[in-house]
């Protein structure tokens, strides 16, 4: 494995593409809720096949996969399993329980009968051919359209191996035509305009698993990741570039986190230090006096009539009812000038005071 991890030399996937010379991709990432790959140990770059297979022989995975398979295929479709059993299944189910007709081929079927299946699928009698590496390499049909990528995986190569089966364009699409504009005209205007893979990821979002993002978009791991989130959660597949622009916008939005986050950190640090500073530059105590009202509060928790204060003008003027003299309030309650709701707040006043009088004579 480690001499054919490294790309020696050659173009890449998205050369041939932006070339003419290959079909361009729609990709999406479909979640397996049910599929944990945890537990699974890493051998030589790639999962550890026993256990993979294992996992992927459970019946709810394996039924989401057809369900996948069912609901995004476009064109003639090659859906990619883990094990033989597992293709064995996924071909089951297709044409028994999802009404699609499918073949499966493995690598130790009797040749006629692996002849025969690839035979039924080239000539549009089954739609899906379901393998287990198989036709990963070497397999040339152009008009396959979709890839099902139901065995999820590590390893760069081995995903672009798979993914290689569709990326062809149509037999003499691009023949003879000597610019890129003019091939990728010719490939939109032809009966494959693109190819659509289908990366069937865990229900977390495994960002370790090498999907269409790895392999279309330019950034660190962390925008990538927050890339196959939101294109898990996108209802339709995504070209390329939109899988760019959201590794773009993720990367953005981490930027702008991190920025947020430094300010708020030297705004923290320069405030702390002006306070050490402020500490450092005062000396003494405070001067001056406590300024404040004193409340006369009765038991019924209610305010005392006594914490009013006058609104009259003159010598008394804004003085509380408590503290003006016994005159004051018997002249407010006879003298005509004075408004009748201040004469009533007097007449409260005046009871008030003759009420905690007879208090203090009964004791």
């Amino acid at each position: 494995m480690n001499f054919y991890e490294e790309l020696i030399g050659g173009c890449d996937l998205k050369w041939a593409i932006d070339n003419g010379w290959a079909a361009p991709a729609r990709c999406k990432l479909a979640r397996i809720e049910s599929l944990d790959l945890s537990g699974i140990k890493i051998v030589n770059g790639d999962f550890a096949q026993q256990a993979l297979q294992n996992e992927l022989n459970k019946e709810a995975n394996l039924q989401r996969i057809c369900l996948i398979t069912s609901e995004e295929m476009e064109g003639q479709t090659v859906l990619f399993t883990a094990s033989v059993a597992s293709a064995k299944g996924a071909c089951h189910y297709l044409n028994h329980n999802y009404g699609i007709p499918a073949v499966y081929v493995y690598g130790t079927q009797p040749e006629e009968e692996r002849n025969e299946a690839l035979r039924l699928f080239k000539t549009g009698k089954a739609k899906v051919l379901c393998n287990c590496q198989v036709v990963a390499v070497g397999f040339d049909y152009p008009p396959t359209q979709t890839l099902i990528l139901g065995r999820p995986t590590r390893s760069r190569s081995f995903w672009l191996q798979c993914v290689g089966r569709a990326t062809r364009p149509l037999a003499g699409v691009v023949d003879g035509l000597a610019t890129p504009e003019e091939r990728i005209a010719a490939i939109a205007a032809s009966g494959k305009p693109y190819f659509k893979i289908v990366d069937c990821t865990t229900g977390s979002v495994d960002h370790n698993l090498i999907t269409s993002v790895d392999m279309f978009v330019t950034g660190d791991d962390e925008s990538k990741a927050e890339a196959k989130k939101h294109a898990a959660q996108s209802a339709e597949p995504l070209t390329a570039e939109q899988l760019q622009e959201l590794a773009d916008e993720a990367k953005r939005k981490a930027e702008e986190e991190a920025r947020r986050r430094a300010e708020e950190e030297k705004a923290k640090i320069a405030a702390a230090k002006a306070i050490e500073e402020m500490r450092r530059n005062t000396q003494g105590r405070a001067t001056g006096r406590v300024v404040g009202n004193d409340l006369d509060i009765t038991f019924d928790g209610k305010r005392s009539v006594g914490t009013y204060k006058n609104p009259l003008r003159g010598k008394y003027g804004g003085m509380r009812f408590c503290d003006l003299p016994d005159f004051y309030i018997a002249w407010m309650q006879r003298e005509k000038s004075v408004p009748g709701w201040c004469k009533k707040i007097a007449k409260r006043e005046q009871e008030r005071r003759n009420g905690r009088e007879a208090v203090g004579s009964a004791g």
